[in-house]
């Protein structure tokens, strides 16, 4: 590790190590311009985006790797899942949905049965009576779809309709969570983000 790095990581504040880092080259040019969008004046940015936009969210995120996509997907579900079981908690298809994702994220189900449980989720969100929680179980849904669509990639016509399809869902989903914590969260994400 360059020692510029070693020594804001121990030592230095946050903005410290981010320089340090973007010094050193170790950022990839998709998190540099990623970051650029979200308004960070460290990688060249100078306004935060329109993020309440869905065209806004949905061209950042084709920008990002998918698999990072789908993780924040399924934080945004996540965020929104509370609003849904307060009206319904008897309903467990969104939690399923999500933890769905989650699973086919990590190779341990197969695309179909993630599928399966993004139409339940979908189900719970048509008989939702309540807006947040009908944009609750709309967000699990959307996050299961999301990793159902990559998932898919090999079957689609195309891995780029595939991967559109995944954006599109993740976006949507970011629609079902609420605003002020997205960016940062999605900052911190892409900084993290190691392939």
């Amino acid at each position: 590790m360059d020692r510029a790095i070693r020594y804001a990581a121990t030592r230095g504040t946050v903005e410290d190590l981010i320089l340090a880092k973007l010094r050193a080259g170790q950022y990839k040019e998709w998190q540099i311009e990623a970051l650029a969008a979200l308004g960070n004046p460290l990688f060249g940015g100078s306004q935060v985006p329109e993020w309440t936009k869905w065209e806004v969210r949905r061209n950042l995120l084709q920008k990002l790797p998918m698999r990072l996509s789908q993780e924040f997907a399924i934080i945004w579900a996540e965020k929104a899942l509370p609003a849904f079981e307060a009206a319904d908690p008897q309903d467990g298809r969104p939690r399923k949905a999500i933890e769905a994702a989650k699973a086919r994220l990590r190779g341990e189900i197969s695309v179909e049965e993630c599928r399966k449980a993004a139409r339940a989720a979908d189900a719970a969100y048509t008989a939702a009576y309540a807006d947040a929680a009908a944009c609750a179980a709309n967000a699990a849904y959307y996050a299961a779809n999301a990793a159902y669509y990559a998932a898919a990639a090999a079957y689609a016509a195309s891995a780029a309709d595939a991967a559109n399809a995944a954006y599109y869902a993740a976006a949507w989903a970011a629609h079902a969570s609420g605003w002020d914590w997205q960016i940062p969260a999605l900052t911190s994400l892409i900084l993290a983000w190691e392939e």
